[in-house]
C-alpha cells in the first residue's frame, strides 16, 4: 500500500511533466474553482490532494469550496454555472446529472478538455455508457470523483462469535436470511442482525438492477421523455415483502434514508449492512472489527447470474464558457489526479472505484484487497459493461421520485401500508412529480458578466 510519504515522494514527477505538456503563460497563476459536497475520510482525502497540487506546482491554484450538502451543492452549481465567479468544476451527484445536462450551454464534456494535458494516466477504470458520467459513444462527460457500487458488509468478530464462517459471505438474500437467524440467536448484546444505508437506491434501484429489471419505462428514461415507474412490479414487491417479515422479526432494523446505517454498523450494533462501496473508508476507520465484503445479494429465482448493479455517487463536471486557461488549469489538475500515485490513495482511503485501470491494478498487485478479500470480486464486477438496466436512471424530478420512494417504505417497514400498497403509491405519487417538473416553466437564467478575451485568464 502506498503511504503518505510515498505519495509526496512521487508528486513533484508527475506534476513536472504535466506542467511541461500544458502551455499557460508564465507570469500569471489561474484559479480553478471547486464547489463540492464531501464530507469525512472523502473530503480529508481530498483537501490533502489538492494542497500537494497547489503547493507543487506554479501555474495553477486549485480553490475547493464546500457548498453543504448534495442538493444544495447541485442547487447553488447550477444557478451559478453562466457566471464568471462561478464554479469551474462542480460536484454532482448521480441523481442530479440529469438537471446539470438540462442545462443549455452550462457544461463543457470533460473529455473536450482532457487532451489538454496529453497524459498517458487516462485510462478510466469506470464500464462503457454508465449514464451519469458518460454518453452513448463512451465518453467522459464528467469525471467520476466519488463513484460507487452498492456492497454487503460484515462484521467478521460477530460471524466468529456466532459460529458462522467468517470467508462465505451470503450470494442470495436467502442465505443472507440464515445467517440473520444466527447472528440473532447468538448475538449476545448485538442489537440488531442487518441495516441498511440508502434504502431506496439498494431496496429498489440497485434491486432492480441487478435483476434486470428497469424501475421506468423507455430504458429508466435514458431513451428520453415521457417514461413512467414501473417498480411495483413482482420482484420488488416479493423483495420488500420479505424485509417487511424482516422488520417484524427484528432482523432487519431500518436506518433511514441516507447514510445513518453505517455508524450503526461501525459501532458494532448490527452485524450486516447494505451500503455504497465508498463508504467504506469512513466505515474501515471508525470500525473496531474486521470488515468483509461482499456484493449485493441477488434472488436465485430472479437472475440465474445477476446483472451488474447500478453505478452511483458523483462527478465533476466542467463549465462551459471558461477560458483557456482555466481548461488548461481544470486539464492538468485531473492529469494530476488520474497519476497512479494519487489515484491509488484515493481508491483505497476512500472505498470509492478507481478513477483509473492502473489504480486497481496496482491496488490488487501490492495485496490491497487482500485486506477486503471480498472488495477485488466487487471491483472487478463494475468494471465489467454495464447492462442495459444497470447504465443509470434518467427521470425529471428524480430527487423528488426517490424521497417519494423512502417515504413509502418507511410506511412499509412501520406496518401503517401493505409492499404492494406501498409501492404502488410510491409509482403513483412519482409519476405525479415527474410530471409536474415537466410542466414547470424553465426558470429565467441568471445574467452572465462580460466574457473574458479569449485565452486571457480573469484570475490572476
Amino acid at each position: 500500500m502506498f503511504n503518505r510519504s510515498t505519495l509526496r515522494r512521487g508528486l513533484l514527477a508527475p506534476l513536472a511533466i504535466l506542467a511541461a505538456v500544458v502551455s499557460t503563460p508564465a507570469s500569471a497563476i489561474t484559479d480553478v474553482r471547486v464547489w463540492h459536497s464531501m464530507t469525512g475520510v472523502s473530503a480529508q482525502t481530498f483537501e490533502t490532494m489538492v494542497e500537494s497540487f497547489n503547493g507543487s506546482q506554479k501555474n495553477y491554484r486549485v480553490d475547493l469550496v464546500f457548498k453543504g450538502d448534495d442538493k444544495a451543492t447541485t442547487a447553488a452549481g447550477i444557478a451559478a454555472l453562466s457566471l464568471p465567479d462561478g464554479p469551474d468544476l462542480l460536484q454532482v451527484s448521480d441523481v442530479g446529472s440529469g438537471d446539470v445536462l438540462a442545462v443549455k450551454n452550462g457544461v463543457k464534456p470533460i473529455h473536450e478538455i482532457l487532451p489538454l494535458a496529453k497524459s498517458k494516466d487516462f485510462d478510466f477504470f469506470i464500464p462503457g455508457a454508465v449514464a451519469f458520467m458518460k454518453d452513448e459513444r463512451n465518453r467522459l462527460r464528467a469525471f467520476p470523483l466519488e463513484a460507487s457500487v452498492p456492497v454487503l458488509l460484515y462484521n467478521k468478530a460477530a460471524y466468529a462469535k456466532a459460529g458462522l464462517p467468517t470467508d462465505a459471505p451470503p450470494a442470495t438474500w436467502r442465505d443472507l436470511q440464515k445467517q440473520l437467524i444466527v447472528l440473532q440467536d447468538a448475538g449476545k448484546g448485538m442489537k440488531c442482525s442487518y441495516t441498511s444505508s440508502d434504502q431506496a437506491w439498494i431496496h429498489i434501484e440497485n434491486l432492480g438492477a441487478l435483476h434486470g429489471e428497469a424501475i421506468a419505462t423507455r430504458n429508466n428514461g435514458l431513451d428520453g421523455g415521457g417514461a413512467t415507474l414501473t417498480f411495483n412490479d413482482l420482484l420488488h414487491v416479493r423483495h420488500i415483502a420479505l424485509m417487511t417479515s424482516w422488520v417484524k422479526s427484528e432482523l432487519y432494523r431500518p436506518s433511514g434514508h441516507g447514510e445513518e446505517g453505517d455508524a450503526r454498523f461501525a459501532s458494532g450494533e448490527c452485524g450486516v449492512l447494505t451500503t455504497a462501496s465508498g463508504s467504506l473508508g469512513d466505515i474501515a476507520k471508525a470500525a473496531r472489527f474486521n470488515i468483509g465484503v461482499a456484493p449485493l445479494p441477488f434472488y436465485e429465482e430472479g437472475a440465474r447470474q445477476p446483472v451488474n448493479t447500478l453505478v452511483g455517487g458523483s462527478a465533476l463536471w466542467a463549465a462551459e464558457g471558461r477560458t483557456r486557461d482555466v481548461y488548461n488549469g481544470i486539464a492538468t489538475f485531473l492529469a494530476y489526479l488520474a497519476t497512479p500515485v494519487i489515484a491509488v490513495e484515493w481508491h483505497q482511503k476512500t472505498g470509492s472505484l478507481p478513477w483509473t485501470s492502473a489504480a486497481y491494478l496496482v491496488s490488487e498487485r501490492t495485496g490491497y484487497y487482500d485486506k477486503y478479500p471480498g472488495l477485488a470480486a466487487v471491483m472487478k464486477g463494475a468494471a465489467t459493461s454495464q447492462a442495459a438496466t444497470s447504465r443509470g436512471i434518467r427521470l425529471p424530478a428524480y430527487d423528488k421520485v426517490r424521497d417519494i420512494m423512502d417515504a413509502q417504505l418507511d410506511a412499509v417497514w412501520s406496518g401503517e401500508k401493505p409492499p404492494k400498497l406501498g409501492l404502488d403509491d410510491a409509482v403513483r405519487l412519482g409519476d405525479d412529480a415527474m410530471k409536474q417538473a415537466v410542466a414547470l416553466p424553465e426558470p429565467p437564467k441568471a445574467r452572465p458578466g462580460k466574457a473574458p478575451k479569449k485565452g486571457v485568464s480573469s484570475r490572476t
